[in-house]
């Protein structure tokens, strides 16, 4: 009994130690076929237990690379589903293939040299490439596309028999068919916010919200708001400021508004040109909510106020960012609309305000920049499309992109641009200090936009005491 017993762990420790090897030789036949050796299919082996071991180590290489793409993990059941998806889409292509080549053998085949490849292409295009110097991702990015592409359509024209028109269709489809999954997160992990403290004070409010009340109170509270503002002044170029704090649960950003309300009051000639919009239980009965809805009719109202050819607006907006770029608007259990770059786009145009200086304090807030950008905009976001930010705690006064801005202002007249570049200078630094990812703020400005703020800076010093608190 015992000899048997040992002769099955044996003959199951050879098996599996056949199949891991079996496994790797696919692997690195894969990565020949990433450089076009069409002579490596042919080595391939194709079994149903080695497509199973492929699926199984790109599943592990998803979920091991998605993990140390983020600073803050936090785990997703949806990556199983996007697995699936990947999976059913493949399956797909290679039925396509079997049909066109009119062999079914073709279909296992298909299988076995797309996971060969897959686990190589996670690697580097979600792994390498984005650590690369920000200058050159987007042409990098655009040659690794091509690649991709053209390795669809080597390993589809291989095993159609070299049929060139057939493998323009299918590799045509496939693309198609794969493009909804490229704008879905396809790891196992995803960065989550990190609350420095647990006290999320505004979130738990001891008094339950009246949504009714609070909804129907908006255009009251709107009003009492606006109706201070003065309008612009012919001949001189006034600044209107627009806070907007759009995240209840963590009173930062409300702070963030109030400070940065302040010094726009104080130092920038904003006074009785200003008004805030905050989420907040502590200024729920005080302050018109920051929604999309209250940002559009504050913007319209201000646009005939005034003078389109003369005034600026100054946007500042602070919450949580998304990857898909949304300004995230919340105000439990109120339903609130988050807020995309078309969204924010849209309303300034509608509401005819020419000359914008945008600043959003948020995760991923480049992904603004391109949307909101022209000639008459100078665009400011404390981080990359597709990097995270920091500061948002209960405990601060501001974000670290609000607190470099606008914290300790020095004495004397404001410059816009120089003072946003050492805010982006002293952002970096901090984050070096502190061992944290770069977020890499990101400046635009406007072609006519530098003309205009030596204007409107010279204004702001010219009618310091008629505009300043």
């Amino acid at each position: 009994m015992d000899q048997q017993a040992n002769l099955y762990t044996n003959t199951w420790r050879g098996s599996l130690y056949k199949e891991l090897y079996t496994l790797l030789w696919n692997l690195s036949n894969g990565f020949k076929i990433l450089l076009f050796r069409s002579s490596a299919f042919e080595r391939v082996v194709v079994t149903y237990d080695q497509l199973f071991l492929l699926v199984l180590f790109y599943a592990v290489t998803v979920f091991i690379g998605s993990y140390s793409l983020a600073s803050n993990p936090e785990f997703s059941i949806w990556g199983l589903g996007n697995l699936g998806a990947d999976l059913l889409i493949s399956l797909l292509a290679g039925y396509m293939i079997a049909k066109a080549a009119g062999n079914h053998a073709k279909l296992p085949l298909f299988m076995v040299v797309t996971y060969s490849v897959a686990p190589a292409i996670y690697i580097i295009s979600d792994i390498l490439l984005p650590k690369l110097p920000g200058e050159m991702l987007v042409m990098v990015y655009m040659v690794a596309f091509a690649w991709v592409i053209a390795i669809m359509f080597f390993i589809i024209f291989v095993l159609v028999d070299r049929h060139r028109l057939k493998a323009v269709m299918i590799t045509v489809l496939w693309f198609l068919i794969s493009m909804p999954m490229t704008e879905m997160a396809t790891g196992f992990w995803y960065e989550a916010y990190v609350y420095e403290d647990e006290g999320h004070d505004s979130a738990t409010a001891s008094e339950p919200i009246d949504e009714e009340k609070v909804f129907y109170s908006q255009f009251d509270m709107l009003d009492t708001a606006l109706a201070p503002i003065n309008a612009g002044v012919q001949g001189i170029d006034d600044l209107f400021f627009v806070g907007f704090g759009s995240y209840a649960s963590q009173d930062v950003f409300m702070k963030e508004i109030g400070h940065i309300q302040t010094v726009a009051d104080t130092r920038l000639g904003t006074h009785n040109r200003s008004v805030a919009l905050i989420n907040n239980a502590k200024t729920l009965n005080d302050i018109p909510l920051a929604s999309a809805t209250n940002l559009d009719l504050t913007l319209r109202h201000l646009g005939k106020l005034m003078n389109l050819e003369e005034d600026v607006l100054f946007l500042y907006l602070t919450s949580h960012g998304s990857k898909e770029h949304e300004l995230s608007v919340e105000m439990l259990p109120l339903g609130l609309n988050d807020i995309t770059p078309q969204d924010l786009k849209k309303q300034l145009d509608d509401s005819g305000i020419r000359w914008r200086i945008i600043l959003v304090s948020a995760c991923y807030s480049g992904g603004f920049i391109e949307p909101l950008k022209d000639e008459h905009s100078i665009i400011l976001t404390a981080a990359a499309h597709d990097k995270t930010s920091f500061g948002c705690s209960n405990k601060n006064e501001y974000t670290y992109f609000g607190e470099a801005l606008f914290k300790d202002v020095p004495a004397g007249p404001y410059q816009f641009i120089t003072s946003f570049e050492q805010a982006i200078t002293s952002i970096q630094q901090r984050e070096n200090d502190e061992g944290l990812e770069p977020s890499q703020p990101q400046l635009y400005v406007g072609a006519l936009m530098k003309d205009k703020l030596n204007q409107l800076q010279n204004d702001i010093s010219h009618y310091s005491t008629e505009r300043f608190q």
